[in-house]
């Protein structure tokens, strides 16, 4: 396995699938890049997709009534922008390279495809996005700071 499955393998959405899967899903997930300061989408735009940080850094931000709020930073190993794999709806935050950063990005129509193909896979995942969301609002629901979500 790759150093970029090998990462991707560990990101809880995708934690449940084998190496067998993980090389098929390998397939629909493209290598993005990212300058310092580069935006990776907008608060309010239409998510298309997810995002898995391969290799830098980067902050999600929300706007505030003065001035852009930070939410926190998305490290190496962490995923963001999950939901929009089950559904099409306006970002949550916006999210800005810190530096040079590279991820894997897997959009929605691929999944539809991929869970078509191999629908044990397909259910793999979106379990593994239902998962994610589900521990999300726990944490805000017993009060614990949220993570960085910026679907």
């Amino acid at each position: 396995m790759d150093s970029q499955l090998q990462i991707v393998s560990g990101v809880p959405v995708f934690r449940e699938c084998t190496r067998t899967e993980l090389e098929a899903l390998r397939l629909h997930l493209h290598e993005r890049k990212f300058l310092e300061g580069e935006i990776v989408f907008d608060e309010g735009e239409q998510g298309e997709g997810m995002y898995v940080v391969i290799s830098g850094k980067l902050r999600a931000t929300r706007k505030g009534l003065l001035k852009k709020k930070t939410l926190g930073y998305i490290q190496v190993g962490e995923c963001f922008g999950e939901m929009a794999l089950l559904e099409a709806g306006p970002r949550v935050a916006t999210v800005i390279a810190e530096e040079a950063t590279t991820v894997l990005a897997m959009f929605r129509p691929e999944l539809v495809q991929l869970a078509e193909s191999r629908p044990r896979l397909g259910y793999k995942i979106a379990r593994g996005v239902a998962l994610v969301m589900e521990a999300r609002l726990r944490r805000i629901a017993e009060g614990q700071p949220e993570e960085v979500a910026a679907t």
